[in-house]
């Protein structure tokens, strides 16, 4: 007689494949997420495997199933705030909500700063995702009737996304009361937004935006 087939995994029930692969994509997520806190808390140093299966509540084993050690855990990290930025800084906005969508986003979001700061160190390439249709917004900006002659797009993007980043870890130092350093940042854009109605674009095409710097 021949012996019965050895079951395999093709040979386990459809249900019971799925929720396999739907736990296994959960664990994965929940990972991330930890890692992701760990990054924003004590920066890339504490991405370790240990302290990421541990935050996570999960096993080591488990953990070591998606990230086999911290390259990958930083990889992983480093491509969730790729797409992330990506889809914010797809966003059509005008130039004071740009700025003001910017700076509290990235206040609120010091990991992101952290890592490309990292990255920085690292000297890696630090342009994020989305970088070039930002800056091509910009460049629509700086050959509009609104905005002075002779702007360079790409050097005002750099101005306005790296002291949004800074100032999002900035903002922390000074002071662990959430309140006053929403405050704080909300003083911060008010100057940034200044600095451009006043350095690259034309007031008086801007009268919204330039009513918010109007004394009387």
């Amino acid at each position: 007689m021949t012996p019965p087939a050895r079951k395999t995994a093709v040979d386990s029930p459809p249900g019971r494949a799925r929720a396999l692969r739907s736990d296994a994509k959960q664990s994965r997520k929940t990972l991330l997420t930890a890692a992701r806190e760990l990054f924003a808390e004590r920066g890339p140093e504490a991405l370790t495997v240990a302290a990421v299966a541990k935050r996570a509540g999960l096993n080591r084993s488990t953990t070591y199933q998606h990230f086999k050690n911290r390259d990958e855990l930083l990889m992983a990290v480093g491509a969730a705030f790729a797409r992330e930025t990506q889809e914010v800084l797809r966003e059509p906005r005008a130039i004071g909500e740009q700025i003001d969508f910017f700076v509290h986003y990235f206040h609120e979001r010091p990991d992101i700063a952290r890592l490309w700061v990292f990255d920085l160190l690292a000297q890696k390439q630090v342009q994020p995702n989305g970088w070039l249709g930002y800056v091509d917004s910009l460049e629509r900006l700086a050959g509009s009737s609104k905005s002075q002659d002779g702007i360079d797009a790409e050097m005002l993007g750099v101005i306005g996304m790296t002291s949004a980043l800074v100032w999002s870890l900035m903002a922390r130092q000074r002071s662990d009361d959430p309140e006053v350093a929403r405050n704080e940042t909300e003083r911060f854009a008010a100057e940034l937004k200044r600095l451009f109605l006043y350095g690259a674009l034309r007031p008086e095409a801007w009268p919204e935006l330039t009513a918010e710097f109007k004394t009387d």
